[in-house]
């Protein structure tokens, strides 16, 4: 399982938003993790590694977002 979610790109702020609400439709998938951070640098949603706790799946969609600012 962690093999597949490491290969997509959401953002986690969305995600747990989505999840909460328990919404229908989809949280985006993005293409880059440039296009990850474009997104949410541009709408203040940064998840915090600090924030993680013991969430495994979680763990598996952390991106370095800041690095990719700056490829």
């Amino acid at each position: 399982m962690g093999k597949v979610i490491r290969g997509r790109h959401v953002n986690i702020v969305d995600l747990i938003e989505w999840a909460r609400k328990g919404e229908t439709g989809r949280v985006h998938i993005f293409d880059t993790v440039k296009e990850l951070s474009d997104y949410s640098f541009e709408g203040n949603k940064i998840y915090n590694r600090d924030q993680l706790g013991a969430g495994a799946v979680l763990s598996h969609l952390l991106r370095q977002l800041r690095k990719a600012q700056y490829e």
